[in-house]
């Protein structure tokens, strides 16, 4: 009897040992965690790893994750520009990160939610709770400043001003880090695309007007430049002919006529076939009678 309870007693003893050990937890990547003891947190925030927490027999500690995982978040919003009366709408696009600086802050600030897998704070908690009505506000309150035209001739400019003001407002008022940040996919009014549609339109016709103009310019320079060519070609032909005529007019002088007249009847001499007549003889009638006679 007496081994009997004996042998009752170190199986229990040996329960209470197995139940005295701590429980095998992991704090998966991306994430950090605390142990929830049952007087609080224990002061180290515990990183990637696997472990075994305390012994324990009457009250268990806890492992708190806490997911601070690179996230990329999407903000859908719609806008009433006060300037045109108009409703506009906009995605302001963002990666952020938990700022491992705030890790005990917001171990201390939120508390977590309880489920079958364990405890554990959410990242959209921490985004919604400190994060999305910044992001919203300011968003809003810089945009409403512009309007619509405006924000769509110079859609970079205003986007790298945006970003550069809500980097430093998530900064400074959230435990998030910025990784990007940009104004994205902007939904103009349809009055407004309409509007832009058929100013380009204008343009386009304005630009092929201006082409057309602009082509048959130079084919009237060219026509004109032609016939400067022709009129100038024609003066210079004109110039030519008209000095050649005053150099032959300038030359035929009498002595000239008496030179030609000579040349003429040394060939006419010089031919066996012609009779040789002096011209003056012609113009005496004792010439002409001899003329005759032969």
């Amino acid at each position: 009897m007496f081994k009997k309870i004996l042998k009752y007693v170190a199986v229990l003893g040996f329960a209470g040992v197995l139940a005295g050990c701590g429980e095998v937890v992991e704090v998966p990547s991306a994430h950090v965690a605390k142990i929830m003891t049952q007087s609080g947190y224990k002061e180290d925030v515990v990183s990637t790893s696997k472990f075994r927490l305390d012994f324990c027999m009457w009250y268990c500690d806890k492992l708190v994750l806490l997911d601070a995982s690179d996230r990329a978040v999407q903000e859908k919003m719609v806008l009433f520009m006060p300037e045109d009366k108009l409703n506009m709408t906009f995605d302001i696009r963002m990666t952020l990160m938990v700022n491992p600086k705030k890790y005990e802050e917001l171990f201390a600030l939120i508390p977590p939610d309880q489920s079958k897998n364990g405890d554990f704070i959410p990242w959209a908690r921490i985004y919604e709770t400190y994060a999305q009505q910044i992001v919203r506000s300011e968003s809003r309150e810089f945009l409403s400043k512009f309007t619509i035209a405006e924000i769509a001739s110079s859609r970079e400019a205003i986007n790298a001003e945006l970003s550069s003001r809500l980097s430093k407002a998530i900064t400074e008022q959230t435990p998030f880090v910025i990784r990007h940040i940009a104004l994205a996919d902007v939904q103009y009014p349809d009055i407004i695309v309409t509007a832009q549609e058929n100013a380009a339109e204008r343009r386009e016709h304005i630009q092929q007007e201006e082409a057309q103009l602009l082509i048959s310019k130079v084919q009237l320079e060219r026509e004109l430049q032609e016939q400067r060519l022709k009129r100038a070609i024609d003066v210079e032909k004109a110039e030519a002919e008209a000095t050649v005529n005053k150099i032959l007019a300038d030359s035929v002088t009498p002595e000239y006529i008496k030179y030609r007249e000579l040349n003429v009847l040394e060939r006419i001499a010089n031919s066996e076939n012609k009779v040789f007549v002096p011209m003056k003889m012609l113009d005496s009638v004792a010439g002409q009678v001899q003329l005759g006679n032969q």
